[in-house]
């Protein structure tokens, strides 16, 4: 009795972590190649998703799982998007700098360094939560 009372709240435990996970995930797919922090990433589908906590932001390629990034977010003006998800970069002649990520009422601090040249465009990439 004890192993099915077990089984039915691990269950029930792990549909609500599930549920939880669905609220807290969208999908962008990114047309081009980009660099952060240093790194170079490929264009392709990300998953985008926040911990159990809202304290960490992940962006995971779905074709290539170990390309994934990590970042602590802080509270953001969520009524200044209408999209649950937007993710800018800065166009540094054929070079895309991601900037922010920003997630709903989470965002990422600036991700790049402020443009050098007074010609750097950026531009944004906005898109919704699947």
């Amino acid at each position: 009795m004890r192993s099915m009372l077990r089984a039915a709240v691990l269950t029930s435990a792990a549909l609500c972590a599930s549920a939880a996970f669905a609220a807290d995930h969208a999908v962008v797919k990114i047309p081009f190649n980009f660099e952060t922090r240093g790194v170079a990433y490929p264009a392709g589908t990300y998953n985008v998703a926040l911990d159990l906590n809202r304290n960490v932001l992940t962006m995971q390629n779905t074709q290539e799982p170990k390309e994934s990034i990590l970042w602590v977010v802080a509270p953001a003006d969520e009524r200044a998007i209408t999209t649950a998800l937007l993710v800018k970069f800065d166009d540094l002649g054929g070079t895309h700098q991601l900037r922010t990520v920003q997630y709903g009422p989470r965002i990422t601090p600036r991700l790049d360094a402020p443009a050098k040249r007074h010609d750097a465009g950026s531009f944004v990439t906005t898109v919704s939560g699947q």
